[in-house]
């Protein structure tokens, strides 16, 4: 082709988008097909030297309706604007349907704008030409529909087999890239059997009492919990969330596909017939006797209106995972078993948790019973002993995190500020402003503010040292007698209260699997500074 050829373009608009073959060629080897389709019509273009504009399209969509920068194009191109078009190839300008097609076709030759190729442009007024155009947009589409049925094949042998081929990967699975099959996420799918068992059997009140609850109080508890939600977190969890949950075949490893149609933007529900449904094609993660009480309930559309009670429990805010940081939170949840003779087991599971993934997980009455047993065996200690504790904790952390400005700190703070007034009466006498009566006198106010301070450290020393010493008995005491108050109270958040009187914070650190240390470190309350 010779410039002459192009005697009758004016402007060009330059269309790129990637096919579906591109973005599988970046899927295996990370190429970046449209930068390498934008250098190769950069060069076409630049060979021509007529006026052009760039228009690239990110995503890559089969209708006109699904590609928003190519509808620009055709706005543009209605408008006069360009009287051709840029293509790698005339299949870019689209493979949807026949009216999308013939919609294309039309403006370009109602418009007479001409398509130009890295090999050839095409003028729609010349008649090889335009059968050529019909032929690569019939060809395109036939082309689509030929891959797009392939795939539907191979989805529908991967189906009946009961691989997952239905969209996102079920919260409390991961999908085996290599089988195509889920695999259970455990951490995850705990939450997934606490959800089934809070809807399904309740939820425990501070009375002791279970009470039943609905999609949005199940939300609101695990926000509370601070659990992340499925979609990474974002948003958090939602009464939708939790009904989706409830409401998905594949915890009882159940796959089903072909459920629904489309027909234009809306999904439409298929006859059973056309379903495909494979049971047993993963790994479980509810059982399906819990599974069909939950559908029962679900179907029931009986919803309770309960206000839950979320009170602080006995270890709330106490116990630090020293692995991540970040405070421990109680998880309570029963689980039901049928046995052999048809009766029902009930196991209740209550458990401390960290909610970083892959972090700490123990049983919950366990730390409960060892955080008692650390602090009667504090209680035995000497004063001496204590001592040590306060020296370690305190002396190092809380009193300087709860009060920075010490009295020490306060001396300091004032000698710098006598030792600067003094230099300034010297430079004022030197420079012959004060007499000799007067700095003397200055001087001597100075000097004897400077002796006072350094009278009160010692004091504050003696009477900290004093008031350790308070602070060790009373502790003795006070744990003798919360001890005995704790084993009364029935109350949970009461318990709260009184761990919370005489314990600082728990450091709890897993050594392996169901087995841990603990560190409890005191509260010496008459210490604590408000």
């Amino acid at each position: 082709m010779t410039k002459s050829d192009y005697a009758n373009v004016q402007k060009i608009i330059c269309y790129l988008r990637r096919s579906r073959q591109d973005i599988e060629r970046e899927r295996r080897t990370g190429e970046d097909t449209l930068s390498t389709q934008k250098k190769i019509m950069t060069k076409v273009l630049d060979d021509i030297s007529i006026p052009y504009d760039m228009a690239e399209e990110i995503g890559s969509g089969d209708k006109i309706e699904t590609r928003p920068v190519f509808q620009e194009v055709l706005k543009w191109l209605r408008e006069g604007r360009y009287n051709a078009i840029a293509v790698k190839e005339i299949a870019r300008l689209g493979r949807g349907s026949y009216s999308d097609m013939g919609e294309i076709f039309d403006l370009i030759k109602e418009k007479r704008i001409y398509i130009i190729t890295p090999y050839k442009l095409y003028d729609i007024e010349n008649p090889s030409d335009a059968r050529q155009i019909r032929f690569e947009l019939f060809f395109a589409r036939e082309e689509f529909e030929m891959i797009r049925e392939r795939m539907l094949s191979s989805k529908l042998n991967l189906a009946h087999e009961g691989r997952w081929v239905v969209g996102a990967t079920p919260y409390g699975y991961s999908l085996n890239s290599k089988t195509t099959r889920l695999e259970i996420v455990e951490e995850e799918a705990n939450i997934v059997r606490m959800i089934f068992d809070l809807y399904v059997y309740g939820m425990e009140q501070a009375d002791g009492n279970v009470k039943d609850v609905a999609f949005r109080a199940i939300a609101g508890y695990l926000n509370r919990l601070g659990i992340p939600s499925p979609r990474n977190g974002k948003g958090g969890w939602s009464y939708l969330t939790v009904q989706r949950v409830i409401e998905n075949v594949a915890y009882i490893g159940t796959v089903k596909y072909r459920t629904r149609k489309r027909i234009g933007n809306k999904y439409y529900p298929r006859p059973e017939e056309d379903w495909i449904v494979v049971e047993n094609a993963h790994e479980p993660i509810i059982t399906r006797e819990v599974w069909n009480l939950a559908q029962n309930k679900l179907n029931s559309r009986r919803l309770p209106h309960t206000k839950l009670d979320f009170s602080p429990c006995e270890l709330a805010g106490l116990v630090i995972c020293t692995k991540c940081g970040r405070r421990m939170i109680r998880q309570y949840s029963t689980q039901h078993y049928r046995k052999k003779d048809g009766s029902v087991s009930v196991y209740k599971k209550e458990f401390l948790w960290c909610n970083t993934d892959g972090c700490t997980f123990v049983k919950y009455r366990d730390v409960e019973r060892d955080i008692l047993l650390a602090l009667a065996h504090l209680g035995t200690l000497d004063n001496g002993e204590l001592k040590a504790i306060y020296e370690k904790e305190y002396q190092q952390t809380t009193r300087k995190a709860e009060n920075p400005l010490d009295v020490a700190t306060m001396v300091e703070k004032k000698r710098k500020d006598l030792q600067r007034r003094l230099d300034f009466i010297f430079d004022k006498y030197e420079a012959g402003i004060y007499s000799d009566e007067d700095f003397l006198r200055r001087k001597k106010e100075i000097e004897q503010e400077l002796a006072s301070l350094d009278k009160i450290i010692p004091l504050e020393k003696n009477q900290e040292s004093q008031e350790v010493e308070r602070a060790i008995i009373a502790f003795k005491s006070d744990v003798k007698s919360a001890l005995e108050v704790y084993r009364k109270a029935t109350d949970k958040t009461e318990k709260n209260k009184i761990l919370s009187s005489i314990i600082d914070r728990v450091e709890l650190t897993k050594t392996g699997k169901g087995r841990y240390d603990l560190r409890v470190v005191p509260r010496f309350s008459s210490l604590i500074l408000p």
